[in-house]
């Protein structure tokens, strides 16, 4: 029988360090994804691809509050994996049993007043079925104590998904043809996950299902406006606005949010971490201020690289919309520093068994921030919906904040290490500026500038950071011990 916390991943800095390889990995191909999709086929052909796929995901939301249920309580000591996972299961299966119900009597409707037709929502289903899947298996695996694995896990599927794609570039020209490749991929690679880790589930007790549901009644509202407030924007951009406005933010989007979408994926073990300590009764107070604002770094390294870049990129990514994509671009890559901050923040509060603070936050958010990018997007277009996520991160932040107070008399912010990572930002940005400026002026070309700027950004962030920050030094030392598997056996 696999219990809580069976893995490797128990210690948070190691396990930190290790989700952040595959972040980095998973996240720049989730991040150059859009420019493929748009290669391979067209900028229109892929918005519409990033409105229906991001429609599945909200639409499936409620799963991700029950396999959210299944990662929080499993973790906990003398809890039942086998049971937890049983119950995601049996929701699962029932849940896409009543939407497959509801789309096969009003999918004609659908057809004729959205942008789905009706070969587009059967496959639709087939996509709905395999990111279920998805779901479930990444809660399993940080469940029983990999968290860190996860990141790993969509690495070699992102991988394989472009890899495809670039071989089928001439094969490739509908959206429905796009999602064959992504539903392909994922049953191979999470299938092989789920049968390789060998969890059968089990049918849930009485008191299983008590603790499902005390946690799963805020935890499935809260995930259906975490995917709301990620991609707000997107969803109103694609009603009020045009494909071609969904793509230019979704691909800037996708660039400003590379740190952000790191802090995401170590809330993973953030969570696991937070809900054992607090089930066994062990203080969390003592480690998370500092691991909250350390999570949110790559934030500022991707903010200090985007102020110096961002007309260069633009001129690769979009040429044909240079100006809306530069400036969306350096909005959102300077509001997610603040949204890594709070992704982290919020997740800390669902590991302390709180994640109805977390669903207050969001409906905040989006309470002001839907009307306000509505309003704008009908002439704005992409801009409106960098303004909207501005207005709504400001306000969810600022709650979330107000709650971390509350519940453990903390903001969770380290002032200490967020001005380490402040005075390393105007570093790097300085010394980006200047690798960009002569590799063009000696002929290196655009391409060549945008990667050396990569290169310098990290350099210029990185060795600021060395010397003035005691604890950064301390997480550069133990990643190099875990590169060299050097660490005390």
């Amino acid at each position: 029988m696999v219990t809580q916390r069976d893995g490797n991943d128990l210690n948070l800095l190691t396990s930190s360090i290790q989700t952040t390889g595959g972040a980095l990995v998973a996240t720049t191909l989730y991040t150059v994804s859009g420019l493929i999709y748009a290669f391979v086929t067209s900028p229109s052909v892929t918005g519409r691809y990033f409105f229906a796929v991001l429609t599945i995901a909200l639409v499936l939301r409620p799963i991700r509050g029950i396999t959210q249920t299944l990662h929080k309580i499993g973790t906990e000591p003398g809890e039942s994996v086998e049971a937890y996972l049983g119950v995601a299961v049996l929701f699962g299966i029932a849940y896409l049993s009543v939407l497959g119900v509801v789309g096969f009597t009003i999918g004609g409707y659908l057809a004729q007043i959205t942008v789905f037709d009706r070969t587009l929502l059967r496959i639709l289903g087939v996509f709905a079925a395999t990111t279920a899947l998805v779901m479930t298996v990444e809660s399993l695996v940080s469940a029983v104590g990999y968290p860190s694995a996860v990141t790993w896990i969509n690495s070699v599927k992102s991988s394989l998904e472009l890899g495809v794609l670039l071989v089928l570039t001439q094969s490739i020209a509908t959206v429905t043809e796009l999602m064959a490749v992504m539903i392909g991929v994922r049953l191979t690679v999470f299938g092989l996950v789920a049968v390789g880790l060998r969890v059968i589930p089990t049918l849930p007790d009485r008191h299983e299902l008590s603790r499902a549901w005390g946690y799963a009644k805020w935890s499935i509202p809260d995930q259906i406006l975490d995917r709301v407030s990620y991609n707000m924007p997107v969803y109103v951009l694609g009603i009020v606005s045009t494909p071609l406005a969904v793509g230019i933010y979704e691909a800037a989007d996708r660039f400003g949010d590379f740190g952000a979408t790191i802090a995401w994926q170590l809330s993973n073990p953030l969570l696991t971490k937070v809900s054992g300590d607090d089930a066994a009764g062990v203080a969390v107070g003592r480690y998370i201020d500092t691991v909250v604002t350390g999570g949110s770094g790559v934030s500022f390294v991707v903010f200090g690289y985007l102020l110096s870049t961002r007309e260069l990129i633009a001129a690769l990514a979009f040429p044909s919309a240079p100006v809306q994509f530069s400036t969306t671009v350096i909005i959102v890559g300077g509001i997610n520093i603040f949204r890594g901050f709070w992704t982290l923040s919020s997740h800390v509060l669902e590991g302390l068994g709180h994640p109805g603070l977390s669903f207050r936050t969001k409906l905040y958010g989006l309470v002001v921030s839907v009307p306000l990018t509505a309003v704008l997007g009908v002439r704005f277009g992409a801009l409106a919906g960098a303004v909207g996520y501005v207005v709504m991160n400001l306000v969810v932040g600022g709650y979330v904040i107000y709650y971390s107070r509350q519940v453990l008399d903390s903001t969770l912010i380290d002032t200490t290490v967020g001005l380490h990572f402040l005075a390393a930002l105007v570093a790097e940005s300085a010394v980006v500026y200047t690798t960009v400026w002569g590799v063009l002026q000696v002929g290196g070309g655009p391409v060549i500038a945008a990667v050396a700027g990569i290169v310098a950004a990290c350099i210029g962030f990185g060795v600021p950071l060395w010397v003035v920050s005691a604890p950064a030094r301390a997480v550069f030392r133990r990643t190099y011990e875990l590169s060299v598997d050097r660490l005390p056996h």
